[in-house]
C-alpha cells in the first residue's frame, strides 16, 4: 500500500505566557498559558494545545523574527477587538 506524508505547512506562532480569548471563524475560543497562538498564511488566527502543536510542528531554522511576529499578532488581535466592540 503507498505510503503519504502530510505536505509541510509554514505559519506563525507565539506560545502564549497568559490566557487569552479571541474570536475565529469557529467561534469564541480561549488558549492558555503554553498553548500556541496560530497565524496562517491567509492572516486567520487560531488556538492550538502546547502537546498537539509540539508534536505536529518543528521551528523553521533561520526564519524566526520574534519582534515581528508578537507585533504583527497583537496587531490582528488587537483589529478582532476593534471591530467586535
Amino acid at each position: 500500500m503507498p505510503k503519504y506524508r502530510k505536505k509541510p505547512i509554514v505559519v506563525e506562532a507565539l506560545k502564549l505566557t497568559r490566557s487569552i480569548t479571541i474570536e475565529t471563524s469557529d467561534g469564541t475560543k480561549k488558549g492558555l498559558p503554553g498553548d500556541y497562538l496560530i497565524t496562517d498564511k491567509n492572516g486567520e488566527q487560531y488556538l492550538c494545545e502546547r502537546d498537539t502543536f509540539e508534536a505536529d510542528f518543528e521551528l523553521v531554522k533561520g526564519q524566526i523574527d520574534l519582534k515581528e511576529m508578537i507585533q504583527k499578532s497583537f496587531r490582528i488581535i488587537k483589529t478582532k477587538i476593534v471591530k467586535h466592540s
